[in-house]
């Protein structure tokens, strides 16, 4: 990778500071942030990109949210709540919650949207519910189905509550151009796939979000990171993320810009498909699978292109998650030698070409090709917008793709392997065992869970369903001014942020 932050020459800040004059910052109370991608349709049910996750947490709320400062999950949109029975939640609504057209929060809403998530296809999974039930205006109940250990953990991140007769008007494509949420802020323009501006909701209610101090919201997709680095020290925006290892120190050195760095929950990994569902490949072979990740050296790309923070992992979940159980994973080392004898068994004495998606980290994918063309791998990069490798991946198309997976920032690993190893449409083992040692999972007794998951893992990894590479530790930088705290769910916090002197 080739950043050079230090050579930037003193012409290509001019004109930078040209085509973006300083309009961001603490002058007219605004934020403006930036990151290299967008969902298409910013719907929160339409997609699972990072900045989509975002956007929902400044738009929406949901019935729960997390205490950052307990670590647990309490009434937001709800006032109160209670399990009726290990299937059965009931929440009282707060009074008086507006939506941004004006409209008053009732069950019915609740009602609508669960309705709208158990009843459609949709990428935002949405398992853990059956259904809804109003009891009042402002009483309601959801149902589960069967037992859900981690269910507040997804009702807090999965499931933020729409104005029900709206979204059954305008439908998704709706909801994108013009959203309307009960969040702290309020969208005023959105131009699909480059920019959401967004206003402090005057009439918001506060809960555990409480009332934003910045007025105004401006969301950029800028695609490459010396385009974003290049703007934040000329103050065209306040605050970008994801800055790579070897521009920290360039960054820290501005005297304007503050550095921040923390794991997350995110992981990135290698998916194959091993059952042949994108037509006959190698990656239905064992050998091949375990040869890919024996070629690749993972440590190496890491400290290259992570930094401090990350960690390479050996499991299908990131170890903060409870249920990651590390000591039943097959690990596999960077054994090049290793790898070229375990192709040539499988019939690839000379490797063999493969398309191999991607849609973003083009240099650690590119990182990850050359690992591969070291045995004799040809990985053909396929490089395309997050919606159109989701698509692919859902219809069955991809032999092989790089992957980067934040959980939705839920801690439970239900969430990490549960989602892409339940013999759903992403699914590309399709393991019965797998999949019922995960249903196994889900049960209120945490020992039988981690039996159940150390089990889960053992038999993902024996199987070499996918090549796990390593947590994100993601590196913010922001104006100095920016009052800002990062937190481990790679969810910023906007609304808690304020200007300081």
């Amino acid at each position: 990778m080739n950043i050079r932050l230090n050579k930037v020459s003193a012409l290509a800040l001019a004109a930078a500071l040209l085509a973006h004059p300083a309009v961001a910052g603490p002058e007219d109370n605004s934020l403006h942030w930036a990151s290299d991608s967008m969902p298409s349709n910013i719907d929160f049910y339409q997609h699972t990109i990072r900045e989509g996750i975002v956007l929902m947490n400044h738009i929406w709320d949901g019935l729960l949210y997390l205490n950052d400062e307990t670590g647990e999950f309490e009434p937001h949109l709800a006032e109160s709540f209670r399990f009726i029975d290990d299937t059965t939640l009931e929440f009282v609504l707060r009074p008086g919650v507006k939506f941004h057209n004006g409209q008053e929060l009732t069950a019915d809403d609740v009602v609508a949207t669960v309705d709208y998530v158990t009843t459609n296809a949709t990428p935002q999974s949405v398992f853990f519910l059956e259904g809804a039930e109003k009891i009042d205006d402002r009483t309601v109940r959801l149902f589960t189905g069967e037992v859900y250990p981690a269910i507040l953990d997804y009702l807090a991140n999965l499931l933020p509550i729409y104005p029900g007769e709206y979204y059954a008007e305008v439908g998704p494509e709706g909801m994108s151009r013009a959203p309307i949420g009960t969040g702290p802020y309020r969208v005023t323009e959105h131009i699909a796939g480059e920019r959401v501006t967004m206003e402090a909701f005057p009439d918001y209610f506060g809960g555990l979000k409480q009332k934003p101090s910045i007025e105004t919201l401006v969301f950029r997709r800028i695609g490459e990171f010396n385009t974003q680095a290049i703007e934040l020290m000329s103050g065209g925006i306040d605050w970008i993320w994801r800055v790579p290892p070897d521009a920290v120190d360039r960054l820290e050195a501005v005297e304007s810009i503050k550095v921040d760095a923390g794991e997350t929950l995110r992981i990135a990994f290698l998916g194959m498909d091993a059952v042949g569902r994108s037509g006959d490949s190698p990656m239905q072979d064992l050998k091949v699978r375990q040869a890919i990740n024996h070629a690749i050296d993972r440590e190496a790309i890491r400290a290259a292109l992570m930094g401090p923070g990350s960690r390479v992992i050996n499991t299908p979940c990131p170890p903060a998650q409870f249920g990651c159980v590390t000591d039943t994973a097959v690990i596999y080392e960077y054994d090049p030698e290793k790898s070229r004898e375990l192709l040539a068994e499988a019939g690839y004495p000379d490797g063999f070409s493969v398309d191999l998606w991607g849609y973003r980290d083009r240099p650690l994918i590119e990182a990850v090709l050359g690992s591969l063309a070291e045995v004799g791998i040809d990985g053909r990069l396929n490089f395309v917008q997050a919606s159109a490798i989701a698509t692919a991946r859902d219809e069955g198309r991809l032999p092989i793709w790089f992957q980067a997976w934040g959980s939705n920032s839920v801690r439970d690993v239900s969430a990490s392997a549960g989602f892409w190893f339940s013999g759903s449409d992403v699914d590309y083992s399709r393991d019965d065992r797998v999949i019922e040692l995960l249903k196994q999972g889900n049960t209120t007794d945490p020992e039988q869970r981690l039996e159940a998951y150390g089990a889960m893992i053992q038999r993902v990894t024996e199987q070499a369903y996918h090549v796990p590479l390593f947590t994100y530790a993601l590196n913010y930088a922001y104006n100095s001014k920016l009052e800002f705290t990062p937190v481990p769910d790679e969810t910023p916090r906007f609304f808690r942020s304020r200007w300081v002197e």
